[in-house]
């Protein structure tokens, strides 16, 4: 009973301050067999406690992390006025998401939590005082036009994001009408148009069961698109996903994010582990949710310490250090 007294805590916040559930509101909250059901049974009484009209769904898990739920679980999210995704696989780049942000619906996204998030973490994060923050960067996102980043491990990618917005795709961890947002991942995000260079990623794979990485992932980027991937049996499990679904579109270079959760850890965790402040990370495979056009049966981000990131020239991260104040 005290364990799960500290886990209202999060079950709270998810409530209350990140997606300001109203009285009255029809509140789905959607889990898998990849999750522990007591994330969704506190989640119901946090629902209940603000007077919302509260629901669970139970569905089997997704074969691709941004693969589509199941129609039936599509048409529910449709019909709710916020969405909580506490799954183990992602349903969060998706067409489903989408339906519910374009009638005005929000969707909480809540991918691979776990009963010690909803104790502490990530979710204790001052998300209200770290939002301006976020949108300041997003701001540098919309007027931007080549963006190179560059780690100690050997990254060197550029990428053209002419014409793409990122306001309008910034994760601050407070869920208005019409956005989706990773919790308690907080991010500003971006869709490139083009990218070119190298990726190595020596932080996380929150995917396909591999976490914290023992050793670097190399990958090659053309004409914005993945061409090769090395690095051990971490490349090996990502290449074989990939070749698994026979489309192209899985190579895409679909998002380059910055962390900014002073509060988030690197757990091997999806959505602590993108937020994680002085990290950013490459999104590969759809990107329409992002400001993108690329629909793939995945997304996977890539995560790496220590960016140094410039925008048309002006440094913004130097060495995992945001000097955007």
């Amino acid at each position: 009973m005290f364990k799960e007294a500290r886990m209202m805590h999060g079950a709270r916040r998810l409530v209350e301050v990140c997606a300001r559930v109203q009285p009255g509101e029809r509140a789905l909250v959607v889990s898998d067999m990849k999750t522990d059901p007591v994330i969704a049974q506190l989640l119901f009484g946090a629902l209940l406690s603000v007077q919302a009209r509260p629901a669970i769904i139970y569905t089997v898990s997704g074969k691709t992390d941004s693969g589509e739920p199941e129609p039936m679980v599509s048409a529910a999210m449709a019909a709710a006025d916020v969405v909580f995704t506490a799954v183990g696989v992602s349903v969060t780049h998706t067409a489903a998401v989408q339906q519910v942000c374009a009638r005005g619906g929000r969707v909480v996204a809540l991918t691979q939590w776990t009963p010690e998030m909803m104790m502490g973490g990530g979710i204790d994060a001052d998300f209200a005082a770290i939002e301006p923050r976020v949108r300041r960067v997003a701001a540098i996102w919309d007027k931007g036009s080549s963006v190179r980043v560059t780690t100690p491990a050997g990254t060197d990618l550029e990428l053209d994001i002419r014409g793409r917005l990122g306001s309008p795709h910034a994760k601050t961890g407070i869920v208005r009408p019409g956005d989706f947002h990773p919790v308690p991942d907080i991010e500003s995000p971006v869709s490139p148009v083009s990218a070119e260079g190298r990726i190595v990623c020596d932080a996380s794979i929150p995917y396909l069961g591999i976490g914290v990485l023992a050793e670097p992932v190399t990958l090659e980027v053309r004409d914005g698109n993945v061409v090769s991937i090395a690095g051990g049996p971490a490349a090996d499990i990502v290449r074989a996903s990939w070749e698994s679904m026979g489309d192209p579109a899985v190579y895409n270079i679909a998002e380059l994010g910055i962390g900014m959760n002073p509060c988030c850890r690197l757990l091997g965790l999806m959505l602590e582990d993108e937020g994680v402040a002085n990290t950013c990370h490459i999104g590969i495979g759809t990107s329409i949710t992002l400001g993108g056009t690329v629909k793939a049966p995945c997304h996977y981000d890539f995560i790496m310490h220590r960016p140094t990131i410039t925008v048309d020239g002006s440094c913004i991260m130097r060495d995992g250090e945001l000097l955007i104040e």
